[in-house]
Order: structure tokens, then C-alpha cells, then sequence
């Protein structure tokens, strides 16, 4: 517990230094047996230059059922470069701790993808997330192939709006539907 709290004051006061901070709302559909659940993400981000980006978030998972409550800490970097007119690849690199009932586990990910702007308001993206754990995943069963698509609609310069699905196969199944506010500074 004394990890989160510490983990959260450090999330919090990135704020001072962040581009961008989001907070997303999902609802998690388990298939094949898995638990449905509601998810909270709180993500800041700055840029580095035009092609890097860094950005940390806290998400936390509780099921349906059980009351199980999962959390995750993670920081990663996102390269994005132009590949035809206004279209943009991305890949982000991400490292995280996850925290439950059953015990901790360090996990990496990583997940390339598009981004397309529809018009000068609407961007979508295509991505696709592999997720597992550092160490014996096969025991950690948190080994996830995950491909999203969204949109965000820029509502100013300093706010957006967007919803994004995830269709997440492998150790864990689900879909899951995902609001998100986004604020600039």
C-alpha cells in the first residue's frame, strides 16, 4: 500500500511538468468466463521534441463480481513520426508494476500504431498492445494481445474528448469501452 500511495504523490505532482494529463472511464465486457469490471486511468504526458514523448499513468480495475481491485503503474516513451501526408506511426514502449490481492509483478509493453486526423477536429487511431509480465508470465498470466481503435475530437486547444475499444485476447479476454477527456496546457 505505502508503494501506491507513494506512487500516486509522484503521478500528481508530474502535473506540474505535464503537456497533457487524461482521465478515462472504461467498462470492461470479460469473455470466455472472465469477470466484467469498471477501470479508472489517469495518464500526464509531455513532449520532448516533434518525434518524443514520456508520460507515466495510475489505472485501477475493480470487478463486478468479487469487489477485486487491480492496480497498475506504468511509465513509457512514444516515438511518432510521419509516414504519408498527414498520417502519423507511433510506438510506445511502457514498463509498469501491476498490484493485487495476489501480489505485484513488474510487466512491460509495447504497442505501434496510426494515427489518422479525419479533419482538423477529428483524429482516429489504430493500435495493437502486447503486453506481459518481466518475469515468469506463466505463472503471472498477464500476457495480452490487445488491438484499440479510436477516436478523440478536439473540442479547443486545450480540450478533447474521445472514446476508444479494446479487443483483448490471450491471458486475459475482454472488450472494453473507453471515454477519455483530455486537457492541454
Amino acid at each position: 500500500m505505502k508503494k501506491i500511495v507513494i506512487a500516486t504523490l509522484a503521478l500528481v505532482s508530474s502535473l506540474a511538468f505535464a503537456g497533457t494529463a487524461t482521465v478515462e472511464g472504461s467498462k470492461v465486457n470479460g469473455l470466455e468466463g472472465a469477470k466484467d469490471a469498471v477501470s479508472a486511468n489517469f495518464a500526464v504526458s509531455e513532449t520532448i521534441n516533434k518525434t518524443f514523448s514520456v508520460n507515466t499513468q495510475l489505472s485501477s480495475q475493480q470487478s463486478d463480481v468479487t469487489n477485486a481491485v487491480t492496480t497498475r503503474l506504468e511509465v513509457g516513451g512514444t516515438a511518432t513520426v510521419p509516414v504519408y501526408g498527414p498520417v502519423s506511426g507511433y510506438t510506445r514502449v511502457a514498463v509498469g508494476q501491476k498490484y493485487s490481492t495476489a501480489g505485484s509483478f513488474t510487466y512491460y509493453s509495447i504497442e505501434p500504431g496510426v494515427s489518422v486526423p479525419l479533419t482538423p477536429s477529428l483524429t482516429a487511431k489504430v493500435g495493437y498492445r502486447f503486453r506481459t509480465a518481466a518475469e515468469h508470465a506463466n505463472v503471472n498470466k498477464d500476457t495480452t494481445d490487445t488491438v484499440r481503435v479510436g477516436v478523440s475530437y478536439a473540442l479547443n486547444k486545450e480540450h478533447a474528448v474521445g472514446f476508444r475499444f479494446d479487443k483483448m485476447t490471450g491471458d486475459s479476454k475482454s472488450d472494453s469501452y473507453n471515454f477519455f477527456v483530455t486537457r492541454s496546457f
